[in-house]
C-alpha cells in the first residue's frame, strides 16, 4: 500500500516536469514568430478582415469613416436663391457619397436651385447653378426666374425707359409711373371744356322765321364787360393734365425682348484642310441685317402690383424702369410726386402778378457769351430787332 502511494507521487512529479517543459517551449516559440516589424526571410500573411477592408474602402479610409455634408432644411422650388436659412449639415458615410456632394455651406449660399430641392436632400453641385438665366435657357424657360407667389407679364420698353438697354434677366428694378389727371364733366364723363350749340331764330320782313346754328367749341363762359357788352370767354388751348408720379419697387426682370428657345446642338464645323482656300463672299451680296432692339420687357411682381401695372399700361401712363444694385431688396418710403409735392418739398412760393417783367429778347449779350464774338462792339444791342 505504501509502495503504490510512492509510485503515484513519482508519476505526478514527472508529469509536472513535462508540463513545465512544454509550456516553456510554447512561450519561446511565440517570441520567435515572424512579424511585420521583424527581420528575416519569412512572409507575414494578413488577417482576412484586413483584406476585406482593403477591397471595400478607399486607400487610407476606415470602414466606419464619416463626413459632414450639406442638406436642405426645407423644400425649395426651382429658381430659388439659397441662403443660410435653408441649409444645415448632416453626417453621412463616405462610402455612400458621390463625387459631386457638397460639404461646405459656403459653396451653396447665393446659388440658384436648378430643380426642386426637397427637405433633407443631400445637395450636389449638379442641383445648383450660379447664373439664374442658365436655368431658363436649358431647362424651364422664363418661369424658373419668377419668385414664388409672383406673376410675370410683358410691358413695353424702349431705349430711354430701359436704362439704355442696360436691363438683363435676373435684375431687380423699380418701375416709375406718371399718370395724367384731367377734369371731366361729371354727367358726360368727357373732358372739359364742353361744346355748346345755339339756335338763333330771326324773322325777316315777310314774316318768315330764320334759324341760325352757332356752335361754340369749347364753350367757355360769357362775361359782361365794363362797357356793358357781353363777351364769350373761351380757353386758348386744350386742357392741361395734372401729372402725378408714383413707383413700384423691387420688380424682377424675367426676360428682355422676345423669348427665344434654346438652339439645338449643332454639328461642329469641319476644320478646313491645310492649303484649302477660304471662299470669298460674292460681290454685291446683302450684308447681315442688324438685330432690331428689344421693345418688350417681362417683369415679375406680386399679383396686386402686377394688376396695377396692367392698369397703367392700358391707360397710357408714362413708364420708366430704374435699375437697382445687386442684393438691394430694401423697400424705401417714397411719396407720390405732383405739383403740391414740388412746391412744398422745395419751398417754392407762387410769385405775385407784376405790372412789369424783364424781356429777354432785348437784353444785351455780354461779349464772348452765347455768340458774342471778337467783332462785337461793346454795348451793341445784340437782341432780335
Amino acid at each position: 500500500m505504501r509502495g503504490r502511494r510512492l509510485l503515484f507521487l513519482l508519476m505526478l512529479v514527472v508529469g509536472l516536469v513535462f508540463l513545465a517543459i512544454a509550456g516553456f517551449l510554447y512561450i519561446n516559440s511565440l517570441d520567435s514568430s515572424p512579424t511585420s516589424s521583424g527581420t528575416g526571410d519569412q512572409v507575414t500573411i494578413p488577417d482576412i478582415s484586413e483584406g476585406i477592408s482593403a477591397i471595400t474602402q478607399p486607400e487610407g479610409a476606415a470602414l466606419s469613416e464619416t463626413v459632414n455634408v450639406v442638406v436642405s432644411l426645407q423644400t425649395v422650388p426651382r429658381g430659388w436663391q439659397m441662403t443660410e436659412a435653408e441649409l444645415t449639415t448632416d453626417v453621412r458615410l463616405r462610402s455612400e457619397l458621390g463625387p459631386n456632394t457638397i460639404t461646405d455651406t459656403a459653396e451653396v449660399v447665393g446659388l440658384y436651385a436648378r430643380s426642386d430641392i426637397f427637405q433633407g436632400e443631400t445637395l450636389t453641385r449638379d442641383k445648383l447653378v450660379r447664373d439664374p438665366r442658365q436655368i431658363g435657357r436649358e431647362d424651364y424657360g422664363p418661369s424658373s426666374l419668377i419668385p414664388s407667389g409672383w406673376l410675370a407679364a410683358s410691358v413695353p420698353m424702349d431705349r430711354l425707359n430701359s436704362v439704355a438697354y442696360g436691363l438683363a434677366a435676373g435684375d431687380t428694378i423699380d418701375i416709375m409711373l406718371t399718370f395724367a389727371f384731367s377734369k371731366v364733366d361729371q354727367e358726360f364723363q368727357t373732358l372739359l371744356q364742353n361744346s355748346a350749340t345755339f339756335i338763333l331764330e330771326t324773322t325777316d320782313e315777310e314774316g318768315n322765321t330764320l334759324r341760325t346754328v352757332v356752335v361754340l367749341d369749347p364753350y367757355g363762359r360769357f362775361e359782361q364787360l365794363a362797357t356793358g357788352d357781353i363777351a364769350h370767354i373761351a380757353p386758348s388751348e386744350d386742357q392741361r393734365p395734372l401729372p402725378v408720379a408714383m413707383i413700384l419697387q423691387n420688380a424682377r426682370v424675367i426676360q428682355v425682348g422676345e423669348w427665344t428657345p434654346p438652339e439645338p446642338v449643332m454639328t461642329p464645323t469641319p476644320i478646313p484642310e491645310a492649303g484649302a482656300e477660304t471662299p470669298t463672299p460674292e460681290a454685291g451680296a446683302p450684308p447681315t441685317p442688324t438685330p432690331r432692339p428689344p421693345d418688350v420687357l417681362v417683369v415679375a411682381l406680386p399679383p396686386q402690383q402686377q394688376l396695377f401695372l396692367k392698369y397703367a399700361v392700358e391707360n397710357n401712363a408714362n413708364i420708366d424702369y430704374a435699375l437697382r444694385g445687386p442684393g438691394d431688396g430694401q423697400l424705401y418710403n417714397v411719396q407720390n410726386v405732383d405739383l403740391n409735392y414740388l412746391l412744398q418739398q422745395f419751398g417754392i412760393e407762387i410769385p405775385p402778378d407784376y405790372d412789369f417783367v424783364i424781356s429777354p429778347d432785348i437784353a444785351p449779350t455780354p461779349e464772348g457769351v452765347f455768340g458774342g464774338g471778337e467783332n462785337q462792339t461793346p454795348g451793341e444791342d445784340t437782341g432780335n430787332q
